[in-house]
């Protein structure tokens, strides 16, 4: 009991430290944020569906005394908050801690991550879910090594996404994968041996410490053995003896095939990388197709290619290059690619197959925050197809769900006039309102 009252009062101590900041009652823990509570809603809404599908597939041992999520704006919000709390740490996307030094006690856990990176890049979910599963791996390893903890952290949470409640796993992180690729260009050798035998120290300065070891965890997980590895580790250790033993080969045969693995799965994700940074579209084009050469099941590279024939206005070659994804609804993939699919259909100003697609997108977007922007693409289309009253309610929709003041303010103002144009009209269905200019292009998908 009177551990109890320890712990309220130190959270109560914690909920002083941001006077603006609101605690949000989670099943699993509490989420600390002073963002906009339709946005802290999709954190909830992702961190609790991570939470559970990692404790089922992959963790025995879950909570142990409070969880809190931490949730700033930026960057420097998320430091300043460390600082307050008594950590000596810089911090990135975010961290993770099994203590707050300022209460100093061992039984809090914590996770603090934030929106926007100082250079101005949006941080994803995955970055959040990389520091939530390392509070698994505390709990159900003893004194993991630093490539277990970054390796098994980064393949579970990065690039992992929530579709129908359940995460995905199992794909490349291509800002990774061209720095690993680079560097094997430049001869370095990724070994197996080598990576179970490195210090702490010696992993953290390892150029390519953590991407090696998250491809190695992307290896066992494609190959079917990374349930029981995380098994066989927690009962015989981390030795390399433990992983020859899970998978039938010696360290050598190891890392030959991991070679072999990194060289297709890998490689097509820095090559989906390369696409990013090609400066015209025929360079972006070259690389996506190199990419789907290696791993042709590779959606993320295919939707990518479906975009670049949509900026290029070859509509029906969209189309096509969205087939594969379009077959497999429960990939990440599948609510972008439904999405564009529609946006083709709007500028062919065919608005009927534009609603019937944006709606399968909306069906889809319960764990993406940009939700509200489609409910604005919907409207549209019911707009131009004259059905007034049905455009206002998906107007006030996107107004209800718009997190973001600072974002499209053309069109909430638009949706704003269009709104209240009907609340002054008792003949709603014949009021006709004047397209705003805005909306043609308002939005790319």
């Amino acid at each position: 009991m009177k551990k109890q009252i320890l712990l309220c009062f130190c959270w109560l101590i914690l909920s002083t430290t941001i006077s603006s900041a609101t605690d949000y009652q989670c099943e699993s823990f509490i989420i600390n944020s002073d963002l906009d509570p339709r946005f802290v809603q999709f954190i909830r809404a992702n961190a609790e569906a991570y939470f559970k599908n990692i404790k089922q597939l992959y963790f025995s041992v879950s909570l142990r005394g409070p969880f809190q999520i931490y949730y700033s704006r930026t960057q420097s919000d998320t430091q300043e908050l460390l600082n307050q709390h008594g950590h000596r740490y810089k911090v990135g996307s975010g961290h993770y801690a099994d203590r707050i030094p300022a209460l100093y006690s061992p039984n809090v856990s914590v996770v603090y991550s934030h929106q926007i990176m100082d250079n101005g890049r949006h941080t994803t979910w995955g970055e959040l879910f990389h520091e939530i599963t390392h509070h698994f791996i505390r709990l159900n390893y003893d004194n993991p090594p630093a490539w277990l903890k970054e390796g098994l952290a980064s393949f579970l949470g990065e690039q992992t996404r929530i579709v129908n409640k359940r995460i995905t796993v199992g794909r490349p992180v291509p800002w990774r994968e061209q720095i690993l690729r680079d560097k094997i260009k430049e001869g370095i050798r990724p070994n197996i041996k080598r990576l179970f035998s490195t210090s702490d120290e010696q992993f953290y300065n390892w150029d390519v410490g953590c991407h090696f070891a998250r491809a190695f965890f992307y290896w066992l997980h494609v190959n079917g053995y990374l349930k029981d590895y995380l098994k066989n580790v927690q009962r015989k250790g981390y030795e390399l003896s433990t992983l020859e033993e899970t998978v039938s080969q010696s360290y050598g045969g190891i890392n030959i095939e991991l070679l072999r693995f990194i060289r297709q799965h890998c490689y097509a994700g820095a090559y989906l990388q390369d696409s990013r940074q090609a400066e015209d579209q025929i360079q972006r084009e070259q690389a996506l197709l190199k990419a789907l050469e290696l791993k042709p099941d590779y959606n993320a590279a295919q939707l990518e290619f479906a975009k670049c024939c949509y900026n290029s206005k070859n509509y029906q070659r969209c189309r096509e290059n969205l087939k594969q994804i379009l077959d497999d609804p429960e990939c990440i993939e599948y609510r972008q690619a439904v999405t564009l699919l529609g946006s083709t259909y709007y500028d062919e100003k065919n608005y009927a197959e534009a609603i019937r697609y944006y709606k399968i997108g909306w069906k889809y977007s319960d764990y993406h925050e940009y939700k509200y922007r489609l409910a604005y693409k919907i409207a549209n289309c019911y707009h131009h197809l004259k059905n007034y009253l049905r455009a206002k309610d998906w107007y006030k929709t996107f107004l209800d769900c718009r997190w973001e003041p600072e974002s499209m303010r053309p069109q909430a103002d638009y949706a704003l006039k269009y709104t209240q144009r009907f609340e002054d009209n008792t003949n709603a269905e014949q009021t006709e309102v004047r397209v705003n200019p805005a909306d043609k292009r308002e939005i790319k998908p």
